[in-house]
């Protein structure tokens, strides 16, 4: 059975109290000792730069062509392009990409006296702080160094290097895309060209214009098979009211036997054998073929027209990206004037608030059966 036990709030302050000499000392030695801290710690500097972030629908700038490809920069999460313009550039801030623009364009490496590049990244990053602003929407990029100048210039070329990694996955994007439609276009080209090729050789064998000639002979002998049809059924629905003796009826012969003789005679019909001409009793079987040749002609070129306008803009495309994307900047980062940290007045009351919680708890553990009571000795007390 666990024995139920009381504190005794006077008595543990008279412990306190018969022990107040040993915690002044300790009080005013965590004192001293965080003054010594103030007075010889290397003063940090921060600078801060506001910027306002690429927003997802600017549909004219590069980033557009950059969030299907944040998930393997920030390395994965699929809930990435639910969040905010400033979740986004802050993940991007910091990866790998980001940090080695910063650590060569400053020698950071050698200054940090960083074993490798890895550590120089580690130390840069202990170094800044991305803070968003939920109700802006801007970031603000805090850097902190012992040298201002420095910091200051850390904290600007983060936002270059904002706008020249946007500009280099959409670059690479862009130049991927014009090397696709090389390809497709030199493909293009060479259907063109054999498309080209056998309509030249129509041409050759059947003349220049028999192509032409085949569409017009095939044209009028499709009216007049359409004609004759007319006249036909015409002239079954009359046979079912009028004699063949009718003259209507025997007109509407006359017509069916005056397209029978004008077909026979386009079909029969000879040229001469020049290259210019051709039978017209091959006219169906050319006009088919020319334009079939003609089709895939036109096609190739349509589409060669096409993926060379798609190639040309592809090109633009890649060489627009080459300059750096302009990030919008609020505020530039300064140098800063008055050291963030050490802080002399919090640092002071820290170490003296630290050294009198400390060691009145020590004391209260130490002293504890002083005032912490069990029954046996609460019926005695009483």
């Amino acid at each position: 059975m666990v024995q139920r036990k009381e504190v005794n709030l006077t008595k543990a302050f008279i412990s306190l109290k018969a022990n107040k000499r040993e915690i002044g000392i300790a009080t005013v030695a965590t004192t001293l000792i965080s003054i010594v801290y103030v007075i010889f710690a290397t003063p940090i500097y921060t600078a801060k730069a506001l910027i306002n972030p690429p927003k997802l629908s600017d549909a004219g700038t590069s980033f557009s062509q950059v969030i299907s490809g944040l998930q393997a920069i920030s390395g994965g999460g699929g809930g990435l392009l639910a969040k905010t313009d400033a979740d986004i550039a802050i993940a991007m801030l910091n990866t790998p990409a980001i940090k080695k623009m910063v650590i060569k364009n400053f020698n950071l490496e050698k200054l940090f006296k960083a074993g490798d590049i890895e550590a120089a990244q580690a130390t840069l990053a202990g170094k800044v702080k991305f803070i968003p602003d939920v109700k802006s929407g801007f970031l603000e990029i805090d850097v902190d160094d012992k040298n201002p100048k420095l910091a200051a210039a850390i904290a600007n070329f983060y936002i270059t290097s904002l706008g020249q990694l946007i500009n280099n996955i959409a670059y690479r994007r862009a130049s991927q895309r014009f090397e696709f439609y090389q390809r497709q276009l030199v493909i293009a080209q060479e259907k063109l060209n054999l498309s080209e090729s056998a309509l030249k050789k129509f041409y050759k064998e059947n003349g220049l214009i028999a192509g032409q000639q085949a569409q017009v002979i095939a044209g009028i002998s499709s009216q007049l098979q359409l004609r004759l049809i007319t006249a036909q059924l015409k002239l079954q629905e009359m046979s079912y009211y009028v004699s063949e003796d009718n003259s209507d009826y025997k007109a509407v012969q006359a017509e069916i036997a005056s397209y029978n003789d004008q077909i026979a005679k386009l079909n029969n019909q000879g040229f001469d054998s020049d290259d210019s001409s051709i039978p017209a009793k091959l006219a169906p079987e050319l006009a088919n073929r020319y334009l079939t040749l003609m089709r895939d002609y036109k096609f190739s070129e349509v589409v060669y027209e096409v993926i060379n306008k798609q190639s040309k803009a592809a090109e633009l495309d890649s060489q627009s990206e080459v300059v750096p994307l302009a990030v919008q900047v609020i505020s530039q980062a300064d140098v800063p004037i008055h050291k963030s940290r050490p802080k002399r007045s919090f640092s002071v009351i820290l170490g003296f608030m630290v050294g009198l919680i400390l060691s009145s708890i020590y004391f209260l553990i130490r002293n504890r059966d002083q005032f912490i009571l069990v029954p046996d000795v609460l019926e005695k007390a009483r």
